[in-house]
């Protein structure tokens, strides 16, 4: 007999329809037998769109949109009895500006974040069912001409970026055409890493934690005077770049679309990446590599519960197996690994790297103080 919990959605779909109308026949035989009319309650099991269902509320970060929209896992939570509403912001947005009553649970992409929610809130509970380090999207002879330059190491199929290099090259305005031996991207634009808008973005956020853990001679900053200290020296890492998008999703897309042209290095979520990669959807090229910062950092996708339905969607999240899986299928890493190493030994690819030096970003306050620090310096202009 084959289990439930190997069969996909459309088979076990199937066999609950059939299970239903099997149920189904017997109750109605048994009533017109004793002559008796009843309402026949249809199994919970069958899948019937707002029919058993407890609606839950969620206010949920961007870049798990495509995760939610997923049929697979639309029609798990459904099976579940959890029929969600998704309304989609940003993590810093979530924390500090949005309105959370009417929600069940918050869902920003960033762990202080979420503590910064359930201290307001004197939540004691929260969830992580997923989370994705920082990469950086790039192409095969940018980084070769970085490894030539002393900035990446090859590791694998990836690369590690040297962020105390990178920072000292962005210190001196060193331009992509002052690289020793550069004949592979012969421009004079200033060696940047694309990101977004940092008073927007929580990828950019976390880039902003990495790059201030590194000036800060490799520990997280926790005090006022060094946050403005170390804002100074960073502000150009996105002062620089000219205008800046909202969402990590459309600096992705011209890295995908438009290429090593606009785009040389983009600072992404790994799960974006390898969310292309899995599927095998061939819109990576064989140029289209990773890079991942020398720290990096993880971006720990967290449920803050507000009611007892977003409470029990947060567990369902973090231990369901199929939901665990469909994370994997999105890019996301689960804190059980091997969900990861199934689904790409199944999709053949390499599985995520193990990475040793991922460091943890300072709290919601003081990034919160560096953010607004930039802030005024784009008021003022970059001069």
């Amino acid at each position: 007999m084959m289990h439930t919990d190997t069969l996909g959605p459309a088979a076990l779909e199937e066999e609950d329809a059939v299970r239903g109308r099997r149920v189904l026949g017997l109750a109605l035989a048994g009533l017109l037998a004793l002559g008796v009319i009843a309402v026949i309650i249809i199994p919970r099991t069958r899948s019937t769109p707002n029919e058993n269902k407890t609606t839950v509320r969620a206010l949920v970060s961007s870049e798990k949109q495509s995760f939610f929209a997923d049929p697979d896992v639309v029609t798990a939570l459904d099976r579940a009895g959890y029929r969600l509403e998704i309304t989609s912001a940003g993590s810093r947005e979530i924390a500090t500006t949005r309105e959370l009553s009417g929600f069940d649970l918050a869902f920003p992409a960033d762990g202080p974040q979420a503590e910064r929610i359930r201290r307001d809130r004197k939540i004691s509970t929260s969830y992580v069912p997923f989370f994705t380090p920082m990469a950086i999207a790039t192409f095969s002879p940018i980084a070769t001409l970085l490894t030539t330059a002393g900035v990446s190491t090859r590791d694998g199929d990836h690369y590690l970026f040297d962020m105390r290099r990178y920072l000292d090259l962005v210190a001196k305005d060193t331009r992509w055409s002052q690289l020793p031996g550069n004949n592979l991207y012969q421009t004079d634009k200033s060696i940047l890493i694309s990101s977004t808008d940092v008073r927007t973005s929580n990828s950019a956020a976390l880039y902003l934690a990495i790059a201030s853990y590194v000036s800060n001679g490799g520990n997280v900053v926790t005090d006022a005077g060094t946050a403005d200290r170390i804002t100074d020296r960073l502000a150009p890492l996105f002062l620089k770049q000219g205008y800046l998008e909202s969402s990590s999703q459309e600096p992705f897309d011209d890295f995908m679309t438009i290429g090593m042209g606009k785009t040389p290095m983009v600072m992404i979520y790994e799960a974006q990446f390898r969310a292309h990669a899995l599927a095998r959807d061939g819109s990576l090229t064989s140029e289209m590599v990773l890079m991942y910062p020398n720290p990096t950092i993880y971006a720990k996708h967290t449920v803050v519960p507000l009611t007892p339905a977003g409470d029990a969607v947060g567990h369902l999240l973090t231990t369901d197996p199929q939901l665990q899986r469909l994370a994997v299928r999105h890019g996301f890493r689960t804190a059980d690994a091997g969900y990861g190493r199934q689904y790409a030994a199944e999709r053949r690819t390499s599985p995520a790297p193990q990475l040793v030096n991922v460091v943890e970003p300072p709290s919601a306050e003081t990034s919160e103080r560096m953010i607004s620090q930039i802030e005024t310096r784009y008021k003022k202009g970059p001069g």
